[in-house]
C-alpha cells in the first residue's frame, strides 16, 4: 500500500499509545513498531517517563507515590517531557519517521487527575510546548482484566497506582477524554486481535 508517504523527509506522523496498568499497551506498541520496520518504514519507538534524569527520577518514586507533594510530581514529568520533546520527538519527526510513544501526557493527567489534580490544567499545561498526536490508540480493558494481568505478570503485589479502585478513576479519565484523534482500542482481545484493530484503524486514518 502507500507508505512512500512517510519515506519523504518531514512527513512524519505522531501515534501515542494510552491505556492503564494492564493494559497491554507497551506489548501492542512494541509488535505495531515491529510491523512498520518489517515494511522498512522510517519508524521511531520511545516511552515516557524517559531516560532523561528527570525520568528516571520519577521511576525511582513510582514505588513511593507519597515521598514527595504532587505538584512537584507534576513539574518533573513536565522537565522530563520537554526533554523528550526536544531529544526525542520534534527530530524524529523532522527526519521523516512515524513516532510511536508509550505513554503521553494524557497519562500525567489521567493519572495525576486520579489523586487530585486537574485533568484539564494538566493537559493545557503540556500542550502548550508539545506536539499533538497524528493518532491516539487508547487500549482499553475493565479493572478485573487489568488486574489479573498485572498479579500474574509481577511477582510483588500492585503498587498503589495499580490498585483496583485507584486505576477504575484513572480509567474513567481516560474514557472521558474528547479528541478526534483518539481511537478506543479493545484490549480485552487476543494480542494478534489487538494488533489488527490497531493496523487497521491506522490503515483507514493514513490510508483512505
Amino acid at each position: 500500500m502507500g507508505y512512500n508517504l512517510y519515506m519523504r523527509p518531514g512527513a512524519g506522523k505522531f501515534i501515542v499509545f494510552e491505556g492503564i496498568d494492564g493494559s497491554g499497551k507497551t506489548t501492542i506498541s512494541k509488535l505495531f513498531f515491529k510491523y512498520l520496520k518489517n515494511k522498512n518504514i522510517n519508524t521511531s519507538w520511545f516511552r515516557e517517563p524517559s531516560d532523561s534524569k528527570w525520568g528516571k527520577k520519577i521511576r525511582e518514586l513510582a514505588d513511593e507515590m507519597d515521598s514527595i507533594p504532587i505538584d512537584e510530581e507534576f513539574k518533573y514529568f513536565l522537565k522530563d517531557r520537554k526533554w523528550d520533546v526536544e531529544n526525542n520527538l520534534r527530530p524524529s519527526l523532522k527526519n521523516g519517521d512515524i513516532v510511536i510513544l508509550d505513554r503521553y501526557y494524557f497519562s500525567s493527567a489521567c493519572y495525576q487527575g486520579a489523586r487530585g489534580m486537574d485533568v484539564e490544567m494538566i493537559i493545557s499545561e503540556n500542550r502548550k510546548f508539545s506536539p499533538e498526536p497524528d493518532l491516539l490508540f487508547l487500549i482499553d480493558v475493565d479493572i478485573p482484566t487489568a488486574m489479573n494481568r498485572i498479579r500474574n505478570s509481577r511477582d510483588v503485589e500492585a503498587k498503589l497506582f495499580e490498585k483496583e479502585s485507584f486505576l477504575l478513576k484513572v480509567r474513567k479519565n481516560y474514557l472521558d477524554l474528547k479528541y478526534d484523534f483518539i481511537k478506543v482500542i479493545d484490549g480485552k482481545e487476543s494480542i494478534d486481535n489487538v494488533l489488527g484493530s490497531v493496523i487497521e484503524e491506522f490503515e483507514q486514518f493514513f490510508l483512505p
